[in-house]
C-alpha cells in the first residue's frame, strides 16, 4: 500500500509539474484556468491508459486470443466445431505495477480539476 501511494504521489507531482510547464510555454500563460485545463487532459490520459492496462491485466481478452490460436491451428473449420468440448486453458500472465497508481493519480487529478473549476466558477 505504501508503494502504491508513493507511486501515485510521484505521478500526481509529475502531472502538475507537466501541466505548469506546458501552460507556461503555451499562449495561455501561467493562469490557474489553463493549468487546470491541461491537468485535466493529462489526468484523462492517465485514467485511460490505466483502465486499458487493467482490462488487459484482468484477462478480458484471454478467451479471444485462445479462440484465434485454436482456429488458426486447426485446418478445417468443421473439425474445430466438432472438437469444441474442451475448456479454455490459455491464460496470459501479465502484471503491470503501474496500473493502479495510474488510475489513482488520474482519478485524483480529475477530482482536483473539477474542484478547481467549481471554485473558479463560483468566484
Amino acid at each position: 500500500m505504501k508503494s502504491l501511494t508513493l507511486k501515485s504521489g510521484i505521478l500526481i507531482v509529475l502531472a502538475i509539474t507537466a501541466s505548469m510547464i506546458i501552460s507556461f510555454t503555451s499562449d495561455g500563460g501561467l493562469g490557474i484556468q489553463s493549468i487546470s485545463d491541461i491537468l485535466f487532459m493529462i489526468a484523462l490520459a492517465m485514467v485511460l491508459i490505466g483502465a486499458a492496462l487493467h482490462v488487459v491485466q484482468t484477462g478480458f481478452f484471454d478467451g479471444i486470443v485462445y479462440s484465434f490460436k485454436r482456429y488458426f491451428r486447426n485446418t478445417a473449420k468443421r473439425q474445430m466445431i466438432e472438437e469444441d468440448t474442451s475448456e479454455i486453458h490459455y491464460k496470459l500472465d501479465y502484471d503491470n505495477p503501474i496500473t493502479y497508481p495510474l488510475l489513482m493519480a488520474g482519478g485524483f487529478c480529475v477530482i482536483l480539476t473539477i474542484i478547481i473549476s467549481i471554485v473558479l466558477i463560483s468566484t
